[in-house]
């Protein structure tokens, strides 16, 4: 993978993006779930979640460009910490909102699992700068895979994502390594919370 693929990969699969797809998929999956539907309640229920998932996003957005703006002298490791807020921020939207709307649980424990990790991840950035893109890939492609063995395809943009960080000259390999741990750590530990079978695992 050159320098010029390894960005191009990276900017494709940028935490903002990954964290929005793997939230699409985690919204399909809790719909086929879902029971008794009608073809015009279904249409209804694809767009208030997809509007509640878009909203979130744009929370997420806006923190992460606003916070920067309100900081400008900064040091340079304030990127990941405003992008990690960001995301957080814009994720207890979107499960408070899917909670209170009785949705089901996959949502909620999907954004308060990435919610969970950005604590560690926003100790550790100031100290060493743990890659986001490598945390944001595994956790997402993680949870989905505990929760549907079918999404384990998701899995392997995060290894690539792991690769793509040094040979893109964004992170060192230890950096990169590190939010492949972390990612990996946390992933581990719900699971051993929620049980291995995740909420309604499919086989």
């Amino acid at each position: 993978m050159s320098a010029s693929i390894a960005s191009t990969y990276s900017a494709a699969f940028a935490p903002e993006l990954f964290v929005l797809l793997c939230g699409l998929v985690a919204v399909g999956y809790e719909l086929r779930r879902s029971d008794g539907r009608s073809s015009r309640r279904s249409w209804a229920a694809v767009a208030a979640r997809l509007g509640v998932l878009g909203f979130g996003w744009v929370v997420a957005f806006a923190v992460y460009q606003g916070i920067p703006v309100l900081l400008a002298a900064a040091p340079a490791w304030t990127t990941n910490a405003t992008g990690s807020v960001g995301l957080a921020v814009g994720l207890l939207v979107i499960r408070g909102w899917w909670r209170r709307a009785g949705w089901g649980p996959v949502v909620p424990e999907y954004a308060l699992l990435l919610v969970a990790v950005t604590v560690p991840h926003l100790v550790i950035t100031p100290v060493w700068d743990l890659s986001s893109h490598v945390l944001y890939a595994v956790v997402p492609a993680g949870f989905l895979t505990l929760v549907d063995r079918r999404a384990a395809p998701l899995a392997l943009v995060a290894l690539g994502m792991v690769v793509a960080r040094p040979l893109a000259g964004a992170h060192t390999w230890p950096e990169s390594f590190g939010g492949l741990v972390l990612g990996v750590a946390a992933l581990a530990a719900y699971a051993s919370v929620a049980g291995v079978d995740g909420p309604g695992r499919a086989a």
